[in-house]
């Protein structure tokens, strides 16, 4: 059997899921969100920020390349407050690259006599915000994720009634509430988590982990996932029909989550994220002539991700697909909404915080991956081949 019938099989036996089962339990998702919002804003006293009605669905199940058997969606829900000024890196080299901080202030009279939106000014600052010096009051990302999970908490009793025959809890995962709810007897896995809308992207309330200047508190990850989203739908236009690029990196992710099965040391597993991944495909993608990703180029584009991984894995480099990609300024195709000054920004390296070590070890997997690629996918297809092998021996027999 050929690499690319292994593939093949591979991604239709393990790696993906049908259309109408994944619409089926999206769709599903997108109603518990929905409701658990509407009975956030009954949660929300006066004074606080203003919470979105509407979500909005990313990552890999609003992209097309979700992989079995996890079932995970993750939404962003908008939040509104007295923002001042929103600060990057580009103007404040105290920022990170990759977040942004807000500035925000007391509320002015004529808006505090308003239907008593507000309280009193140091309600909300007292709440929501933490004053730094030289910069005056910055908006907490850290009390804006504890109080909107403190929100959704309280809304359990009205999910289990209003969606009777499933089950729901809450845990913590990073800067998202986390929800585990069931379906018909399957577990779906949907992160929520509280954001900034800034021109067309967006800032989560994610604490940059690193040590900086500024308190960690009140730094927000910058997030582009809905020009990410867009750039999905944009290679379906310019590509082949029918081409291999959802289906190689479906595949790929599919041997990262799986390969501490094979290999329980795996740092491919274990130490590099799905996001480098997709990374690595746009990066592909931009640079090559669309007849490459005809269907019959999945093997090879497949190994051409790899050994990109491999080569970044070297110069210890993964480049933003957006930030700081200044080829996007001469090809407006990739704009994709996003803000042009992010193009202009210093080059984000995704691989800035991994360490050397993890590193050297997840590009030696890569290499041994690329180098036994048959084997592997024999592995993963084992049940499956001993079966086809035993039905051929019956019939020559």
């Amino acid at each position: 059997m050929s690499t690319l019938q292994l593939l093949e099989d591979l991604y239709a036996r393990k790696v993906t899921f049908s259309d109408s089962e994944l619409f089926r339990y999206r769709e599903f998702a997108e109603q518990v969100v929905l409701t658990l919002l509407q009975e956030v804003q009954k949660q929300r006293r006066d004074g606080d920020p203003v919470i979105g009605s509407k979500p909005i669905g990313t990552g890999s199940a609003f992209e097309g390349v979700k992989v079995k058997p996890e079932l995970e969606f993750d939404f962003m829900v908008p939040i509104q407050n007295n923002m001042d000024q929103i600060i990057f890196c580009d103007t404040d080299w105290n920022v990170p690259s990759r977040f942004g901080i807000v500035k925000t202030g007391s509320q002015p009279q004529a808006i505090l006599h308003q239907a008593s939106k507000w309280k009193k000014p140091g309600d909300f600052e007292t709440k929501f915000c933490k004053h730094v010096s030289s910069y005056g009051l910055l908006l907490s990302a850290e009390k804006i994720r504890q109080w909107f999970q403190s929100l959704s908490d309280r809304t359990l009793p009205a999910l289990r009634q209003i969606f009777p025959g499933s089950t729901f809890r809450f845990q913590q995962h990073g800067p998202a509430r986390n929800l585990i709810l069931t379906k018909d007897g399957k577990e779906l896995n949907i992160d929520i988590v509280p954001a900034i809308k800034y021109e067309n992207a967006f800032l989560v309330a994610k604490q940059c982990s690193s040590q900086i200047i500024l308190p960690n508190e009140v730094t927000w990850r910058l997030s582009l996932s809905t020009s990410e989203r867009d750039f999905f739908k944009e290679m379906k236009r310019i590509l082949p029909y029918n081409s291999c690029h959802l289906k190689c990196l479906q595949i790929l992710k599919y041997l990262r989550e799986n390969d501490d099965q094979l290999y329980p040391s795996s740092q491919f597993t274990h130490g590099l994220q799905s996001y480098y991944l997709k990374t690595a495909l746009f990066h592909l993608v931009m640079e090559s002539p669309p007849q490459a990703w005809a269907a019959g180029c999945l093997e090879q584009r497949l190994r051409e991700m790899i050994d990109y991984l491999i080569d970044r894995m070297v110069d210890g480099n993964i480049p933003h697909i957006f930030l700081g990609n200044q080829r996007h300024l001469r090809n407006p195709q990739w704009h994709l909404g996003v803000p042009l000054k992010f193009f202009r920004h210093t080059e984000a390296n995704l691989l800035e915080d991994v360490k050397p070590d993890t590193m050297q070890q997840a590009r030696l997997r890569l290499i041994q991956i690329r180098d036994n690629l048959d084997g592997i996918l024999r592995q993963y297809l084992k049940e499956y081949l001993n079966g086809a092998e035993s039905q051929s021996w019956c019939v020559v027999a």
